[in-house]
């Protein structure tokens, strides 16, 4: 028992002990409550019309079935090779969707690329990079109908996710889950 200076026992003891009582059951009902804790994603890959709409996180797990479908669309369509992506990047994805309060689809342009995909482009264009993160599933270039490429970039390098590149005169940008960065060509 806790006394006060005079030796006598102070009215918070109560209130405590009243406090500690109403938590404790409260507990259980609290433990019972779910949070929702789940993440979607809209994409729309522009080279070979696929989509995905849904939910591809749920309660501290990614969803297999949603990943595999993620994949296969953000695939290289060239060599029609897919390959698991990094999941930071469909975080980065939703978390730009959910800064930009959009539920449009990404258009995807270019996700995975297999070495050999990444070079003929490399011949083709200067902007491809010789170890593009796009090689290893870490990087997809898209636009967002309605949205410019500017505000698509200053909404991406706002997350500090990755990288953030943008080209001069191109309406697509690209975002990687790599170090934090950016650049324009």
């Amino acid at each position: 028992m806790i006394k006060n200076a005079t030796g006598s026992r102070p009215d918070t003891t109560r209130r405590a002990v009243l406090l500690g009582l109403g938590a404790c059951l409260a507990t259980p009902a609290l433990a019972r409550a779910k949070v929702p804790n789940t993440r979607r994603l809209a994409l729309f890959n522009a080279r070979t019309d696929e989509r995905f709409d849904g939910v591809y996180y749920a309660d501290g797990v990614y969803e297999p079935e949603a990943m595999t479908a993620l994949d296969s669309i953000m695939r290289d369509h060239t060599a029609d090779e897919a390959t698991i992506m990094d999941v930071r990047l469909y975080d980065l994805f939703a978390r730009l969707q959910g800064a930009l309060d959009k539920t449009d689809p990404l258009r995807i342009t270019s996700g995975y690329r297999t070495r050999a995909t990444n070079d003929a482009l490399r011949r083709r264009t200067r902007w491809a990079a010789k170890n593009s993160l796009h090689i290893e599933g870490m990087a997809a270039d898209f636009t967002l109908p309605g949205t410019s490429a500017r505000t698509l970039s200053r909404a991406a390098r706002s997350l500090r996710m990755g990288g953030v590149g943008t080209y001069r005169g191109a309406s697509f940008i690209h975002v990687d889950v790599g170090d934090v960065r950016s650049w324009t060509r």
